[in-house]
């Protein structure tokens, strides 16, 4: 069960990820985004902002530089997701701070292309509270819950948000923090397999968890169950199948 609600909160991660490059795509699509002349270009972008659910929509020219619909530039040519879409990939990057804002966000880029060739790239900022909001409702239980961390351990989204704004990671922090040491270790297991099951103690409960990668980013998402909620479900579920195995033997006697 805790596998399964894990596959599923990854399958709708992954369907508002896709969502959110779809509204992008659509819109360099348009000939003001391809023209590639920021005075075209810019009250387009206006008139598109409020219509999406990102936060700012911007044009990345090929020197790096961005465009952003008020009027302001600043330089994003050394993002790791920037250089993915101008080199023609479309890129999700991790949470990172906003140069334009100073605020934990993550970044989504399309490249522009134009007959064939790409001519810049298109961000879109999505605030890193969002990530909270899709997975705020899964868990097993009464006192499950769900999170994502990132390739190296860091938690990208947790129901604890102070965790996500100070970028917790228990990979790190067990070398202050001796009792994190269940906790480090099961997050080095799910980042060198990506997918499977375990369990833990933290903060002293023992849980169970299930991790999911999520396709086309570097996050696992995780749902975890207290260890005595998961087990008494399990009681219950084998005490169903013996009950209908015992009436599907009594209906085959008879």
């Amino acid at each position: 069960a805790l596998y399964l609600l894990a596959v599923d909160a990854a399958k709708l991660t992954e369907s508002r990820i896709e969502t959110q490059v779809k509204t992008l795509e659509m819109i360099v699509m348009n000939e003001a985004i391809q023209s590639m002349d920021w005075e075209i270009q810019q009250p387009f972008l206006q008139s598109q902002v409020g219509k999406t659910n990102f936060l700012e929509i911007a044009v990345v020219f090929p020197d790096g530089t961005v465009r952003y619909p008020d009027g302001s530039t600043g330089q994003l040519g050394d993002r790791d997701y920037v250089q993915k879409a101008l080199s023609g990939e479309v890129s999700l990057s991790d949470l990172i701070v906003s140069r334009a804002t100073n605020e934990l966000v993550f970044m989504y880029a399309v490249p522009i292309e134009r007959d064939g060739k790409v001519v810049g790239a298109l961000i879109g900022r999505r605030d890193a509270d969002t990530l909270n909001n899709i997975i705020s409702d899964t868990g097993f239980g009464e006192s499950g819950y769900a999170y994502m961390v990132n390739s190296k351990g860091t938690v990208v989204a947790h129901p604890d948000k102070e965790r996500v704004f100070n970028q917790w990671n228990p990979i790190e922090e067990v070398e202050n923090d001796e009792s994190l040491r269940s906790v480090a270790l099961q997050f080095e297991k799910m980042i060198q397999e990506r997918s499977g099951v375990g369990s833990y103690s933290f903060q002293g409960r023992d849980m169970y968890d299930a991790f999911v990668p999520i396709e086309g980013t570097d996050w696992i998402v995780v749902v975890t169950g207290n260890k005595n909620e998961v087990l008494s479900a399990i009681h219950v579920l084998q005490r169903d199948i013996f009950i209908t195995n015992m009436i599907i033997l009594l209906i085959s006697v008879v």
